[in-house]
């Protein structure tokens, strides 16, 4: 038996952290749940309009996407909770390390393991109240201890977290589970 329970569900949601520079160049750092890749070099993000982040793309036209991780969540969630138009020097009362990203205007925080550079390509409403943020990633910068020798990212070793919106928790994303596109399925007959 199945019940209705009239909600969006869907998971799992990385939690970005989306970095921009106010117009006096103060960093500001916004934790977006509401995002995803979607395209080989592109990401989402959906942006309530009277954000200070929103107006800080349109402005720069570049951003940056940090992902957030079990040991980053408390800077991570307050980055969430307060908003850079009504405290401006957030990023700096967390005592993060800041720097600007090298391909891109916006800032780095340096205790994110995985920081994407961003140019703004698309910028629109998509519902009364949201907006679509489309960037290309144009650089990943990612911490020495988690990328080997042929550049592979270990992400099990990174820890990401994911926003579960049904609980309203987040959740440290797990063990494999089995091989994407797995050619062996195909032969094995099963199908």
């Amino acid at each position: 038996m199945a019940k209705n329970i009239k909600k969006a569900i869907v998971q799992p949601l990385p939690v970005f952290m989306v970095g921009t520079y106010c117009e006096d160049g103060t960093p500001d750092v916004m934790n977006a749940a509401w995002a995803g890749q979607c395209g080989p070099e592109n990401v989402a993000i959906t942006f309530a309009l009277n954000r200070q982040t929103l107006k800080n793309i349109e402005n720069n036209k570049e951003f940056t996407v940090a992902y957030a991780t079990k040991d980053t969540l408390e800077i991570a969630d307050y980055f969430g909770l307060v908003s850079a138009s009504k405290t401006p020097d957030k990023v700096e009362r967390t005592g993060v390390t800041v720097k600007k990203a090298e391909n891109v205007n916006a800032p780095i925080v340096e205790e994110f393991p995985i920081t994407l550079e961003c140019e703004l390509m698309d910028m629109h409403q998509v519902v009364p109240d949201r907006c679509l943020v489309v960037g290309k990633v144009i650089n990943a910068v990612v911490d020495d201890e988690f990328v080997d020798e042929e550049g592979n990212v270990d992400t099990e070793a990174i820890e990401f977290i994911s926003y579960d919106g049904n609980t309203k928790n987040y959740r440290v994303l797990g063990d494999v589970a089995g091989k994407a596109f797995n050619a062996e399925l195909l032969k094995s007959g099963r199908f």
